[in-house]
């Protein structure tokens, strides 16, 4: 049975400030598994993969249900469009995970290419929120409302 993960009772300042670390630590966690694949050393890879897996999941319930339902609830859904297709990432970076963390299953070659397109993915995912997604939820909650 999988955990179900709540979003954190945290005022929005500090729970910005947590995604922004969280992403740094998935990120070493991800940079890790690849470092270790590559040396053959899987079960440290799938180690850290795991170690990565209830950090995700608890920042998407943060995130989706936070920070995507405040600017939902201010702009409505046509103004926050831009927002949602980053967070519709979600789903394909934590697909991308799970085909990483079956590492044994996988030929070098595409175990290679698969962790290239979750990291290439992940950063580009993590900028668009830190960028933008974040700073627009920010300005909102202070009532400066902020252009993209």
């Amino acid at each position: 049975m999988q955990a179900r993960y709540l979003p954190r009772k945290l005022e929005l300042d500090a729970l910005v400030r947590t995604l922004v670390d969280e992403h740094r630590v998935m990120k070493d966690g991800l940079r890790i598994a690849r470092d270790s694949a590559r040396t053959g050393d899987y079960e440290t890879a799938s180690t850290a993969l795991k170690r990565v897996d209830p950090v995700f999941r608890q920042h998407i319930a943060d995130e989706e249900a936070t920070v995507l339902g405040l600017l939902i609830r201010s702009l409505g859904v046509k103004g926050a469009e831009a927002e949602i297709l980053v967070f519709r990432q979600h789903r394909p970076i934590y697909e991308l995970m799970q085909k990483v963390a079956k590492l044994a299953e996988l030929p070098p070659t595409e175990l290679e290419k698969s962790q290239a397109d979750l990291e290439s993915l992940f950063e580009e995912h993590t900028l668009a929120e830190e960028e933008a997604v974040f700073p627009k939820a920010l300005s909102l909650r202070s009532g400066r409302p902020r252009s993209a």
